[in-house]
């Protein structure tokens, strides 16, 4: 006989029956609200030591009531603390997550179908959770005749088959503009729905323990049946008929969730009475002998095996959402990583940060009062990460991180765990904007690691040598390969009256406001920016006060170069006065260039004074008469633009009138 991997109480079966143990020594007089779990087996214990089930609350007369492991409606919970009576809530975690994703689909105006048998009391408390205002459905044909609706929601019960699962919400697809589903089948009931399957296809026969009432029992069952096993489901070791086993050598045996230890452990030894002499396989390891066998059952069923708090364990991620992870940790538990314990990046998503199937490591940081062991990825990380740092600290090595945030007095930096960057030590010397720095990745030295330190960061890190050292050898590399007359790119690094200080791999050199630009500008901002790249020509060195001077003025045309290439005498061009003379009028025709408009050229008639023509300011068309390169002189006239204006009038006047004369 072999024994799935998987059977008999889930952590959810096995909290609630704690819950349920831990209250029999109280005084109070105490009652489950219907029976704990599907089992008679263990209805029948609780029942022994004065704790029944009570199917009346009108009728209820007791101190206290264990909520069994199905839950409740709200409206029952609201009911029984008006009677003031003491409520110990049993009800399994994860159904208590189908309960808040109804009620959050009940306030969003979703339409919301239960995937489930509406009879079963999970379902019936998951209704109370949706205002009792929800559509039950057991089959896809049933989906199939629901009518179309604008959103809708789907659930399940926990205990309900997977396939079957997704294939009534794939019937439901066409039947609403907008579909939510939610797979909230326990993942303990898949598990040993999948042990079942692989166990089935090694056996001639299945056994499936567990009461007939109970919904994953049936499922189990019927899941062994469809793979074409011989299957049977038995309550207890007393259902067991010698005729099943006649010429059968190799059994399979699962249980369902809500099955006690002992009761499997009675249908085994019940097992070893039909043993016809023919060798048998024991338990999922193979060949161990019924002692063996036996003895790793009770060990594999033992309570000890629920890990304790501050242990650091191995688990497989088998569901993520947004806000936390599940986590299978073994010795039938389950845990939860709440975000905030996943990572000390932040992320918008647990989804961000882990898949399922993947294996990971967690400590167990409490066990919630509802029963859900509280895990931490963040904190195993964590150690991992401060006893590298140390390692790296001890050995006067380097730590490469990245910036998450600017904090009062410095950096906050993600190494594996956040650490502390002053200000003093980001560079090599004062940091005007510590926010630039945000998203970026380094290398650092640790200057102080602590992990015992209460207060403050326990790691505190410096770039400052590094940056210094960095500096000197690429300082050393410039001045060998520098030289007068060179074009080297360069960018500006911080920009004062006088100029702009330009950093030229290793080294900043001067380019003082007069060697910007060929005209005048008013401070160096207009032209330049921080941070900007800019070509330069080296003007002078100065090897010995390590002084390079620098010009942006040689590397560009001057306005004459500029003028000579883009105008030719006769042209007539756009010009601004920019000063008035007794002899006549100069207009800027491009930026640092400057023409004469002779007191004789302002009108076709005697001017006194310029004045009496133009002012400073205006725009105005002038004609160039004369361009003298050597002398960078401009001659220009208005009076000619005038009479060209005249003679083209004249043309067009004639050509019309011709044009009218041939027509």
């Amino acid at each position: 006989m072999i024994l799935a991997e998987e059977a008999g109480f889930c952590a959810g079966v096995r909290r609630a029956f704690k819950i349920a143990e831990n209250t029999v020594s109280d005084d109070l007089h105490w009652v489950t609200l219907g029976p704990l779990v599907h089992n008679q087996a263990v209805v029948d214990h609780f029942t022994a030591q004065g704790i029944s089930p009570a199917d009346d609350m009108e009728k209820l007369a007791a101190d206290g009531i264990i909520i069994r492991s199905h839950g409740i409606a709200p409206q029952i919970i609201a009911n029984l603390q008006e009677k003031g009576i003491i409520i110990n809530d049993a009800t399994c975690p994860l159904v208590k997550r189908v309960h808040e994703t109804a009620a959050l689909l009940t306030a969003q105006g979703y339409e919301i179908i239960i995937y489930g048998d509406y009879d079963h009391p999970e379902v019936q408390g998951i209704l109370g959770w949706c205002n009792n205002n929800a559509r039950v459905i057991a089959s896809v044909d049933e989906a199939l005749v629901m009518p179309v609706v604008s959103k809708m929601g789907v659930i399940s019960q926990t205990t309900k088959n997977e396939s079957d699962f997704y294939k009534l919400v794939a019937a439901l697809v066409p039947k609403a503009k907008e579909i939510r589903a939610f797979n909230t089948i326990c993942s303990a009931t898949l598990k040993r729905l999948e042990a079942a399957r692989i166990l089935s296809r090694k056996v001639e026969l299945m056994l499936v323990i567990g009461d007939k009432s109970s919904s994953n029992t049936k499922t189990l069952a019927r899941e062994c049946q469809i793979s074409g096993v011989k299957t049977q489901l038995i309550e207890s070791a007393g259902d067991l008929i010698p005729a099943w086993f006649k010429d059968i050598k190799r059994v399979g045996i699962t249980a369902g969730a809500s099955t006690p230890d002992w009761i499997i452990k009675e249908v085994l030894d019940r097992m070893t009475q039909f043993d016809d002499g023919a060798p048998q396989e024991q338990t999922q390891q193979g060949n161990l002998s019924n002692e063996e066998s036996f003895a790793k059952l009770e060990a594999e069923m033992a309570d000890i095996a629920s890990p304790n708090r501050g242990d650091i364990i191995k688990g497989v991620v088998i569901e993520v959402r947004d806000d936390e992870v599940m986590v299978d940790v073994g010795g039938k538990s389950e845990g939860i990583i709440p975000l905030r314990e996943m990572s000390v990046k932040e992320a918008n998503s647990a989804k961000e940060l882990a898949a399922v199937g993947e294996e990971i490591e967690v400590l167990v940081l409490k066990w919630d009062d509802d029963g859900t062991i509280l895990l931490s990825k963040k904190k195993v990380d964590a150690k991992k990460a401060m006893d590298t740092l140390e390692e790296i600290y001890n050995s006067g090595g380097v730590v490469e991180g990245s910036v998450v945030s600017s904090v009062k007095g410095g950096l906050l930096v993600d190494v594996g765990v956040v650490a502390f960057l002053p200000a003093s030590h980001v560079e090599d010397g004062f940091v005007k904007n510590l926010d630039e720095y945000v998203g970026q990745s380094f290398k650092f030295n640790i200057i102080e690691f602590n992990r015992h330190k209460k207060r403050g960061s326990q790691i505190v890190l410096s770039r400052k040598a590094m940056v210094e050292a960095e500096k000197s050898k690429l300082k050393e590399q410039f001045w060998a390969s520098i030289e007068e007359g060179q074009t080297i790119k360069g960018r500006v690094k911080r920009i004062v009256d006088y100029g702009a200080f330009i950093d030229l791999g290793g080294f900043e050199g001067l380019l003082h406001v007069s060697e910007i630009d060929h005209v005048r500008i008013e401070h160096p901002s207009a032209v330049l920016t921080e941070g900007q790249e800019i070509d330069v020509f080296v003007l002078a060195l100065d090897r010995e006060k390590q002084r390079v001077s620098l010009s942006r003025k040689k590397l560009l045309k001057s306005p004459w170069e500029i003028v000579l290439e883009k105008y030719q005498e006769g042209d007539i061009i756009d010009g601004k006065v920019v000063r008035l003379a007794s002899f006549g009028a100069f207009v800027e025709i491009e930026p640092g260039v400057d023409g004469l408009v002779h007191i004789s050229q302002l009108a076709n008639h005697r001017v006194e004074k310029p004045q009496d023509v133009v002012s400073v300011n205006q725009p105005v068309k002038v004609k160039i008469l004369s361009i003298d390169s050597e002398e960078k002189r401009i001659g220009l006239s208005l009076k000619e633009v005038a009479a060209d204006v005249e003679d083209q009038g004249v043309e067009e006047y004639l050509a019309n009138q011709e044009n009218e004369f041939n027509e």
